[in-house]
């Protein structure tokens, strides 16, 4: 059995040491709670240990009034009881454990639950240093009855929300959101007079979460005050500075419209985290309920909005959707007037309404400077006219006004409006892709072109008319066209490049470029086998090259009748080697015997296989000369073969005295007689 702990305190020999140890132990707990609840009380705990979560509040609270104040004198319940000071401490753990998960939202106290608070942060709070013999000092032309703010159980901090974390001026949060990466925003500040507007109201009912209390200007402001917003006196304001200042949002940290667009950003995502913050704190008996200072309208501070703006503008402000989609098109050119005030629609021709209906509303970038009767044809050439004839007109409309003041669009006058060049994209496959530009634009919309030309599309009489044949050509009119009743002169009002047919007819042609230009290349590349598909005989070519005097640019090239000893074959026997028909066009048939080849060459072409055993005995009999051979070999091309290790670019005589000193002499004269060498030897001695 284990010992109990008590039979200690009954044991008299025992009894007073269990009592003086007990006594220390209950001391030094004493002595813990009480180190401890003081350190844990003091800014240099709160600001670096336990709520770095609130550094944005921290940095905030140094720059206000009460930097020198205790964070617990106003987070502490005031005379709180020991065991209420126990539970408060508890209570603020939560924040340890963000700190140490870094797992947390930002801002923390989005929609200032804290200040509203009437447990946490009652009056009580704050009367123990502002009592009633302090003096309140508000601003100039500021009148503020606390007494009636108290008897009606607001706080102090319902209004003054910010006093001890000075978030004001320049200063901006430095925090990042660990779980989107964003930069916290400011809180609300409820010392502005939009944020008074959370209750006191200038309509008969009380706003949605706050009190009934009223809006007049002379409740709150002296009658020397300046009631009139400085942004009310520029020039613009009433035309449009109003409108524009009724739209943007309110930055709640001023409680004024937002200057900068990243303050606009920030409003809009304070309206998101402060609806988010209400749905997951759900309805509390102790929080001060109202709407946030950035819901509020900020002109419903002076105005009754309902009847000032109605009384002026004669409708809804702002515009519904269904006024922008529908009700608009069915105001009375009278009721126009009421437009003007804002839009300015007749002294501007109408600009305002072209911007929509004759820009994004048929996907156009309507040009302010150009009259819309100067940019619509173009629109409608691009965009068609099912946007223009859905949404105002009827098609009878254009129709109309065409016949009425017979325009001719600035599209027709192009000079490629009728006829461009007409090439065929891809020899055999393809078909001809339109170029000019009254096809191009026919293809996109050819219901514009409907309007002043007839119903049928491309089918229609106006077209038929025009080009005399079926549009686009049938697929089978590719292999009959020939055949057909076309005539050239009904092509050619498409097909005006004379080298159309080429572009199909001859394989490899290049569009847009003359086939005599090109031709040869060609068939120098492929041979004539194509061309007598559509070509009688080879006398169709012989008669052209004859007429024209035509020099294929091959036959120009410097390689083209001699190699020159590069070691290739000449031009035109490599071509004569590759397509030998291609020649005879010019020069006759009978291939290398044709009499054309042999009046140059002189010799059979190309030599016989015993040719370099017996040309030896041609020489002797005088059969050939060396001009003869010359006339396609230079004297390096006979060296290479007759002497051993000749070079076929420098002369024999110039390296011949190393190689016979090296070999001797008895190859050479397998060709010479003993006495040749002196020949030569003894002339260049003399």
């Amino acid at each position: 059995m284990p010992k109990n702990f008590t039979n200690g305190f009954k044991d008299p020999v025992r009894r007073p040491r269990y009592i003086i140890w007990t006594g220390v132990v209950v001391l030094v707990l004493a002595a813990f709670v009480v180190v401890a609840f003081g350190a844990t009380s003091t800014y240099w705990f709160c600001a670096s240990v336990c709520h770095k979560v609130q550094d944005d509040s921290i940095e905030a609270y140094n720059r206000s009034s009460h930097s020198e104040v205790s964070c617990m004198s106003c987070h502490e319940p005031a005379n709180a009881d020991p065991v209420t000071f126990t539970l408060k401490k508890a209570k603020a753990l939560g924040e340890l454990v963000m700190t140490v998960t870094n797992n947390y939202k930002l801002p923390l106290n989005a929609a200032d639950e804290v200040a509203l608070n009437r447990d946490e942060m009652n009056s009580g709070q704050c009367t123990q240093c502002h009592s009633a013999n302090r003096v309140i000092t508000p601003s100039d032309g500021i009148i503020i009855d606390h007494a009636v703010h108290e008897k009606n159980d607001i706080q102090c901090t319902a209004c003054h929300n910010r006093v001890a974390h000075n978030e004001t001026g320049s200063w901006e949060p430095s925090l990042t959101d660990p779980q989107t990466n964003a930069t916290s925003v400011k809180h609300a500040n409820f010392m502005s007079m939009t944020a008074c507007f959370r209750c006191h109201t200038l309509t008969d009912e009380a706003p949605e979460g706050g009190m009934k209390a009223p809006g007049t200007c002379s409740t709150c402001h002296s009658a020397d005050f300046k009631l009139k917003p400085s942004s009310h006196d520029d020039a613009s304001f009433t035309r449009a500075g109003h409108g524009a200042l009724a739209m943007t949002p309110i930055d709640r940290s001023t409680g004024k419209p937002a200057t900068t667009e990243a303050a606009k950003t920030a409003a809009k995502q304070a309206i998101a985290d402060e609806k988010e913050a209400a749905a997951e704190g759900g309805s509390k008996a102790d929080v001060l309920e109202l709407v946030s200072v950035d819901q509020l309208n900020y002109c419903a501070t002076c105005h009754k909005v309902d009847t000032f703006c109605t009384g002026c503008h004669g409708m809804e402000m702002p515009h519904s959707t269904e006024f922008k989609t529908t009700t608009h098109g069915k105001i009375s050119e009278t009721k126009m007037d009421k437009c003007d005030l804002c839009h300015q629609v007749k002294k501007n021709n109408y600009e305002f309404c072209n911007d929509c209906h004759h820009g994004t509303q048929i996907d156009w970038k309507y040009d302010t400077k150009v009259d819309w009767k100067l940019q619509h044809g173009k629109a409608v050439t691009e965009k068609g006219v099912d946007a223009c004839l859905g949404a105002c007109h009827e098609k009878k409309f254009c129709i109309d006004c065409h016949a009425k003041t017979n325009p001719i669009p600035a599209s027709h006058k192009a000079k490629d409006w009728l006829h461009n060049k007409l090439t065929v994209t891809k020899y055999g496959t393809s078909a001809a892709a339109p170029t000019a530009a009254h096809a191009v634009n026919a293809l996109k919309n050819v219901d514009s072109c409907e309007i002043c030309h007839g119903t049928g599309g491309i089918n229609a009489k106006f077209c038929k008319d025009c080009h005399g044949m079926e549009m686009p050509h049938p697929d089978s009119f590719k292999k009959n066209h020939v055949s057909s009743a076309s005539s050239k002169a009904k092509c050619s009002t498409c097909h005006q490049f004379k080298e159309v047919c080429s572009d199909c007819h001859h394989a490899g042609a290049k569009n847009g470029v003359a086939w005599q230009k090109q031709h040869s290349k060609v068939v120098d590349a492929n041979g004539a086998a194509d061309c007598f598909k559509c070509h009688e005989d080879k006398k169709f070519c012989v008669d052209c090259h004859t007429k024209l005097k035509a020099v294929p640019d091959s036959h120009k090239a410097a390689n083209w009748l001699h190699s020159a000893g590069s070691g290739k074959s000449a031009g035109h026997s490599a071509a004569f080697t590759k397509a030998n028909d291609s020649c005879e066009y010019c020069h006759g048939t009978g291939g290398t015997k044709a009499k054309f080849c042999s009046d140059c060459h002189k010799l059979i072409m190309p030599h016989p296989s015993d040719f370099k055993d017996t040309h030896k005995s041609g020489f002797a009999s005088k059969k050939y000369t060396k001009a003869t051979c010359e006339n396609c070999h230079n004297q390096y091309y006979c060296d290479s073969c007759h002497h051993v290790g000749a070079s076929s670019k420098v002369p024999w005589r110039q390296y011949h005295p190393t190689i016979v000193k090296k070999n001797g002499t008895e190859a050479c004269f397998k060709c010479h007689e003993p006495t040749y060498c002196s020949y030569c030897h003894v002339r260049l001695i003399r």
